[in-house]
């Protein structure tokens, strides 16, 4: 008489099972490794544009009102009608032409944009009616840390 085996079954339900296990494992790695981002974030920080007339000369200014440093490679953009000025805070804390850099009494950190400081553009042109926007970019993260329209 012959009899079954039963042997075969439980090899095929161990393979089965084993490439279930490593199909959910590559899964989980794969979620894992895509969803991890590779990219420095942005700098969480508050920042508020304004514009202050002061005849003859229109001040647009950007105080940093709270959040993490901005190092000197900040860029500030500003953009007057067609006109746009760009330059790095590296540059204005050196003193540029339109630019002011107002610090703190005791600056702990000389080199970077931090909580209570303000940057003033000055423009000696009248700028009523003039489409006015503030921005402030991060080049490490590549990212719009401000972006403001002041005036349409």
């Amino acid at each position: 008489m012959r009899t079954k085996s039963t042997h075969a079954t439980s090899e095929v339900l161990a393979t089965v099972l084993l490439l279930g296990m490593t199909i959910t494992l590559f899964g989980f790695l794969n979620y894992m490794v895509f969803s991890f981002s590779f990219e420095p974030a942005a700098p969480s920080v508050n920042l508020i544009g304004s514009i202050e007339e002061d005849q003859p000369t229109t001040n647009i200014t950007i105080e940093h009102t709270g959040g993490e440093s901005l190092d000197a490679t900040t860029e500030i953009i500003i953009t007057i009608g067609s006109v746009t000025h760009t330059e790095t805070l590296q540059n204005i804390l050196h003193g540029i032409t339109n630019w002011t850099y107002i610090a703190l009494n005791d600056d702990k950190n000389p080199d970077t944009w931090d909580f209570g400081e303000t940057i003033i553009f000055t423009s000696a042109s009248d700028l009523t009616d003039t489409y006015i926007q503030a921005l402030v970019r991060d080049p490490s993260s590549n990212t719009l840390i401000l972006s403001v329209t002041l005036q349409h």
